[in-house]
């Protein structure tokens, strides 16, 4: 039974350090850190794969108001 607490954390450890790690990559391209951290915590590898392979997210260029200029 000690075996088998040990290899589960184990196994949980690194489970969620992946998901960390995921969640990292998902910044660089412009997505949802914390969607992206859940995600890989329920689905793992295949939302690993859809992470890598879906293109990154152009980012939205801000709008300044040209009004508010001096």
């Amino acid at each position: 039974m000690d075996d088998l607490a040990s290899v589960t954390s184990m196994v949980s450890a690194l489970w969620t350090s992946v998901a960390l790690l995921g969640a990292g990559y998902a910044r660089t391209r412009n997505r949802s850190a914390l969607a992206w951290f859940f995600l890989l915590v329920f689905f793992g590898p295949v939302a690993a794969f859809f992470l890598v392979v879906l293109p990154a997210v152009e980012p939205v260029p801000e709008v300044v108001d040209a009004s508010s200029r001096n």
